[in-house]
């Protein structure tokens, strides 16, 4: 899954308005209050499309009345609200190697959001969930929020166990909370328990864990390991320099890539366990991350594209910024979606300064 164009009307801050994503990498930066968080919400709101062909539905994501646009208007001495009716959001892209179009759209603040436009997309989907047993590739998505480090959702209040499975494990289960922008960080650390306790049980580490643990060692910085203690009930990660550290005493911007990664590395290998060791390489599909640069040193900031890039090389990232050392990171100004202004012909040759004061 890649996706071409988004199309929005009367949503939140936008009239009108239509963006162009760049098949690999696109840093959406802009101003305060400029609606780079409304860009990624209206995209999650089309990519959640596709889990409308699944009959079991892990997540959903509709359009809210809260979506709609306001309009301030003072009328005979009185100032007023009112919503702009109807709300769409429409995309196009590439799903399964096909080109295809479609539209999610609300009418009205009581009614429901309909999908009657994305028959295409869900058709598609039909197709892949009748198949589940055999080789076919599930495309990932995701959406990680300014807050996914410190808010599980409600679903996830479980504990860390070695051996309880709440319900058997299916494909699927890589999309739940797959649009929900917190991190299940309380499941993701479960995971890591009972793939541990079966790699006590079987004498050999389950391919699964080795290729989430190889994903999240690339991009930490100093990493060398990264396993569930039993007794702690949590992470620990060695690191060259020194012992091991548990999970809660590392620092935010570690915790919050290793979080990410690990999350985004799970699901990638839940949906297509068929690939093997290829999972994160050959997994295709649409991560949207809020603020990339959340509690990253500007050294890390400097690295964290091309560690995204180079361990999920087929995902398409769909991040906002305000930090020039993400925007100086980038391969060319396509890959930059600028809210107010037009970006530079070139990046990699512009100072700090020069994007700081110019962008």
């Amino acid at each position: 899954m890649k996706l071409n164009q988004l199309t929005v009307k009367n949503f939140r801050c936008y009239k009108d308005q239509q963006f162009s994503f760049h098949p690999q990498f696109n840093l959406v930066v802009g101003q305060n209050a400029t609606g780079k968080t409304a860009v990624l919400d209206a995209v999650s709101i089309a990519i959640a499309s596709w889990l409308i062909g699944f009959k079991k539905k892990n997540d959903k994501k509709n359009l809210e009345q809260v979506d709609a646009t306001l309009t301030y208007i003072e009328r005979e001495g009185e100032a007023q609200f009112t919503e702009a009716w109807p709300v769409t959001v429409s995309a196009t892209g590439v799903v399964n190697g096909k080109s295809i179009a479609w539209e999610r759209s609300k009418d009205s603040p009581t009614g429901n959001t309909r999908y009657g436009n994305a028959v295409d997309l869900t058709a598609l989907a039909k197709e892949c969930d009748k198949n589940l047993a055999g080789e076919i590739s599930l495309p990932i998505i995701s959406y990680y929020g300014t807050m996914r480090l410190w808010q599980d959702p409600r679903a996830s209040k479980v504990k860390a166990s070695l051996t309880t499975v709440s319900t058997r494990p299916s494909r699927l289960d890589g999309y739940k909370h797959c649009v929900d922008p917190r991190i299940a960080s309380k499941e993701l650390v479960a995971w890591f328990a009972r793939q541990e306790w079966q790699s006590f049980q079987l004498g050999q580490e389950p391919l699964m864990l080795s290729v989430v643990r190889d994903s999240v060692l690339n991009c930490i910085e100093g990493a060398k390991h990264l396993r569930f203690d039993p007794k702690r009930r949590e992470l620990l990660v060695w690191f060259k320099d020194g012992e091991p550290q548990p999970f809660n005493m590392l620092s935010d911007g570690q915790r919050c890539v290793l979080s990410l990664v690990a999350d985004i590395a799970q699901k990638a290998a839940t949906l297509n366990p068929h690939l093997g060791r290829e999972a994160l390489v050959l997994t295709e599909g649409v991560v949207l991350i809020d603020e990339l640069d959340l509690h990253l040193h500007p050294r890390w900031q400097r690295r964290i594209i091309d560690d995204l890039r180079s361990t999920f090389p087929k995902i398409q990232f769909i991040c906002t910024t305000h930090s020039p050392f993400l925007i100086q990171s980038l391969r060319s100004s396509e890959e930059l979606i600028m809210l107010d202004g037009q970006p530079p012909a070139e990046i990699s040759n512009k100072s700090i300064e020069d994007i700081a004061v110019g962008i």
